[in-house]
């Protein structure tokens, strides 16, 4: 017992920053409550100061914490870890800088709750425990339904609703699956070596169903086909930056467990992982290709975005893994760059009316701003000059090499597939740089004009993503040393 209380006590330092963003939570909302005044954009400059100083406690902690288990082996602090909660609150950073610089007023029960979500990511990336997935992930998940309906009208409550109808099918076949697992191992500890014996020495059939299930509400959180549907509904009702976040945070932190699981359980997963990367690339570019709606279309695109992440996973090489994180790191500028871009040039966004028909023209009246945005959605179909293109090289890099080391037509199939669905995808982003500068300018469209401030964080967004082009060795030399 005393062995067991002196290990908890060691682990506290390991959730400095959980426990710094509790408190926080907890003083944001009694500062709600407390003084009701207009607040204005005091919170979003506490917020991003919480932020902040949660991004400096966990480069200490790289700095100072020795890898290991917290907590009886509920939690495993490494450098994975610490490196997607810098990728979470960086994410978050940008979140809270694009609704302030938007003009966009929330109450303190928007930034407490946007916190809670940030909060069950951190754990989340800390996860070695079934149980404590399960917990964090419904956490990240009660937080994200109510981000969604947070502005109230019909159309945003409808969004959350179809988010709570799905994802509590998902939460359900996760839980079973969980189950299932306890059963055949006799464990919770999913990095036990223990847990891998017992999934081996089970019937291939039993032990892969309910890995199966007990990954659904991850690819539910990346929005892999068939568990994709709410995600177009839940983009366009939630106000922009919040569909942002979305896109990133929780769907990289879902794809570090899904790594960490898939790596211990040695059931044969990559014909599974093939199928459904396959099925989420194409059915994400195609749908996207009739959307109207800029932002329907970038939500079709982060699931297509999904299925190519998960073409890393499907080699599960070392180079494969390490390509995943990198091209998680090329994401994150390209995604919440093109969301913060269109947010500022659309003429809608009071009525959250994004229409692509409505950039017509904006290309001439905004340049810089029409530039980035053009920079940043090329990043995402991977044209050269733009991190995206090294991220997909990279990416169809380590699939060639699992080809060439087992010889298996999976492979080959996906790459085939994979190449075809990139030059499908040029076909989806052109549109809104074709409506910026190749369309005739819309009389609502002439009265938009960017602050200083709008455009330098659009500047923060993309050069980036030109940057890390050039010198993508920075990233990838950090990337493998995790």
């Amino acid at each position: 017992m005393l062995q067991e209380l002196t290990h908890i006590l060691q682990s506290v330092p390991g959730l400095t920053p959980e426990l710094w963003l509790i408190a926080a939570f907890a003083g944001v909302i009694a500062w709600d409550l407390i003084d009701r005044s207009e607040k204005g954009s005091a919170f979003h400059a506490v917020t991003a100061g919480i932020l902040l100083i949660t991004s400096w406690l966990v480069i200490r902690q790289w700095k100072e914490l020795t890898p290991g288990f917290l907590f009886g082996r509920m939690l495993v602090i490494d450098g994975k870890s610490l490196y997607f909660k810098l990728f979470v609150l960086l994410a978050g950073l940008i979140t809270v800088l694009h609704s302030w610089l938007t003009g966009r007023k929330w109450s303190g029960e928007f930034f407490s709750v946007l916190i809670g979500l940030i909060l069950g990511l951190l754990v989340l990336a800390m996860a070695a425990n079934l149980l404590t997935v399960y917990l964090s992930l419904e956490i990240v998940s009660i937080s994200s339904y109510i981000l969604t309906a947070f502005r109230g009208d019909r159309k945003s409550a409808e969004g959350g609703m179809k988010y709570v109808l799905f994802g509590s099918v998902s939460s359900g076949l996760m839980l079973y699956g969980m189950s299932l697992l306890y059963g055949i191992t006799s464990t919770l500890d999913f990095l036990n070596p223990a847990f891998t014996r017992a999934l081996v020495e089970t019937d291939p059939l039993v032990s892969g169903t309910a890995v199966l299930l007990a990954i659904s509400g991850l690819l539910f959180k990346i929005s892999a086909v068939p568990l994709h549907v709410w995600n177009p509904d839940v983009y366009e009702a939630a106000e922009t930056p919040v569909a942002s976040f979305f896109s990133v945070a929780p769907k990289a932190v879902a794809f570090l467990v899904l790594m960490r699981f898939l790596s211990v359980s040695l059931v044969d997963f990559q014909p599974v992982l093939a199928v459904i990367s396959l099925a989420t690339i194409t059915v994400g570019n195609f749908s996207a290709l009739w959307q109207k709606d800029a932002k329907r279309l970038l939500a079709y695109s982060s699931i297509a975005q999904s299925g190519f992440v998960l073409v890393g996973l499907t080699a599960f090489s070392e180079l494969g893994l390490q390509t995943v994180i990198f091209y998680l790191g090329a994401y994150l500028f390209g995604t919440m760059g093109s969301f913060y871009l269109v947010d500022v040039l659309s003429p809608g966004r009071s009525r959250n009316d994004f229409t692509i028909s409505g950039f017509d023209g904006l290309g001439r009246n905004q340049p810089l701003a029409g530039v980035m945005l053009t920079i940043a959605l090329l990043s995402l179909v991977g044209i050269p000059m733009t991190v995206g293109f090294t991220a997909k090289l990279f990416l169809f890099s380590s699939l060639w090499d699992g080809y060439q080391l087992s010889h298996s037509g999976l492979f080959l199939t996906l790459f085939v597939f994979g190449l075809f669905n990139t030059a499908v995808s040029l076909a989806v982003y052109v549109r809104i740089p074709f409506a910026l500068f190749f369309r005739p300018e819309r009389a609502e469209g002439q009265g938009i004009r960017l602050s200083p401030a709008q455009l330098l964080l659009g500047a923060i967004l993309t050069v980036p993503v030109v940057l890390l082009f050039l010198r993508s060795d920075w990233l990838f030399n950090w990337i493998s040393r995790l």
